[in-house]
């Protein structure tokens, strides 16, 4: 590593800390403030790529609840209704939903909730609830009009890529709390990204349920204690991820399936990429690799292969332009 690397990494370790980075230390087994910077850098990217099916799982949860309770409740067109003014919510999720149809005013020398002017419309009100809104509307049990919601229909209009989508499954209290898990599992690790924590440090995975009379629910994974383990815990959230979009929208899992984020995953996800983090401690290549200055695709492989031991990616260039990003991993 240069000299211009080492101030690099020097001046990025003291900015993030040395605490920041001693999880990736002991750990991993970091031998430097270089491999540890670059095992940092891989938590980033590892993280960006979940960020992109997590994204899409939120866009889908909303609009699939969205859609099956405007179909059911509240004014507005056929699809998109005030449905959460017609539901008895939850005090914590009235607010919630309170935040974005009303503002603070000053009435009468003292702050009220007053209604927006003009009103926001449905689509605009769930655009702005937050991932946690979503798992605990399942806990509404009756609209305004003391009629109980009928969940199993309901829940077959919201998850109709389930393999078991059909309102005697869904009329079970145990199917709808592990839709209730699987949907705070989502939304915990979108805010563990969100907050910038490690995505690979985790506790015990626990079978997905909640607390009730009768119901234990237990450990299903102990907290990882390897770097091999963690890598085998962040792919069985992941594949809880993918099977929630799936359930939600199969065409939006088919289109990210489809897309980059998905091969970067798997590519990322595994022991070889750790390695090669550790190496080039998340740094490109300054110069690029040029097309036109390789006689032969021999040569040109090994410019290529030149890049992996030492830089985590290089600029190529084709007569003078960029026109791609080589970012080689193991």
């Amino acid at each position: 590593m240069n000299s211009l690397k080492q101030i690099h990494v020097a001046s990025a370790v003291k900015a993030l800390s040395h605490a920041r980075l001693s999880n990736y230390r002991t750990f991993f087994a970091a031998a430097d403030d270089r491999a540890a910077y670059g095992l940092y850098c891989w938590n980033e990217a590892i993280s960006s790529a979940l960020s992109k099916v997590l994204g899409f799982t939120e866009i889908a949860l909303r609009n699939q609840f969205h859609a099956a309770l405007s179909s059911r409740y509240g004014v507005g067109t056929t699809l998109s209704r005030d449905w959460y003014t017609h539901l008895r919510l939850n005090q914590k999720s009235a607010d919630s939903v309170r935040k974005i149809t009303h503002g603070r005013r000053r009435v009468g020398g003292a702050f009220q909730l007053v209604p927006r002017i003009p009103a926001p419309s449905p689509d605009d009100v769930v655009s702005k609830l937050t991932f946690g809104f979503w798992p605990h509307i399942l806990d509404v049990t009756h609209d305004n009009g003391n009629q109980l919601l009928d969940w199993s229909a309901i829940l077959v209009d919201v998850a109709p890529g389930h393999r078991h989508s059909s309102n005697a499954f869904w009329s079970r209290q145990k199917h709808r709390d592990a839709l209730f898990a699987r949907i705070d599992f989502c939304k915990d690790l979108r805010n563990r990204i969100a907050h910038l924590e490690p995505v690979w440090k985790a506790g015990p995975l626990m079978t997905e349920g909640r607390p009730r009379t009768g119901v234990v629910i237990r450990v299903e994974h102990s907290a990882p204690s390897t770097p091999g383990k963690a890598l085998s815990r962040l792919q069985t959230g992941y594949d809880r991820v993918l099977d929630l979009l799936k359930w939600l929208s199969p065409d939006l899992h088919n289109v990210y399936m489809a897309g980059e984020a998905h091969p970067r995953f798997t590519a990322l996800n595994q022991i070889p990429a750790l390695e090669a983090y550790k190496r080039h401690g998340g740094h490109r290549r300054v110069a690029p690799v040029d097309l036109n200055a390789h006689r032969s695709l021999r040569r040109l492989k090994k410019a290529f292969r030149n890049v992996r031991p030492r830089h985590g990616a290089a600029e190529v260039c084709h007569n003078g332009r960029p026109i791609a990003w080589w970012i080689p991993i193991g």
